[in-house]
């Protein structure tokens, strides 16, 4: 899936996002906010037709294991 590695290769684009919602339709960030329900809402909104996926950026460096 394109979005997962989007999200973790952790763009510079990602570094702003720290601490917040994201949602990611192919390599972009279409949305972000505090809760990830406003996120895919507001997502759906900008991005009728796209299924997001939604991730949340760490305030810090996190090791992420995918198994």
């Amino acid at each position: 899936m394109k979005e997962i590695d989007f999200f973790a290769k952790f763009s510079p684009d990602m570094e702003k996002h720290r601490g917040r919602h994201i949602a990611i339709i192919g390599d972009r960030i279409v949305a972000s906010g505090s809760s990830a329900y406003s996120v895919w809402k507001l997502a759906k909104k900008r991005h009728p037709s796209e299924r997001p996926v939604l991730a949340f950026v760490p305030k810090k460096e996190t090791l992420i294991l995918l198994l």
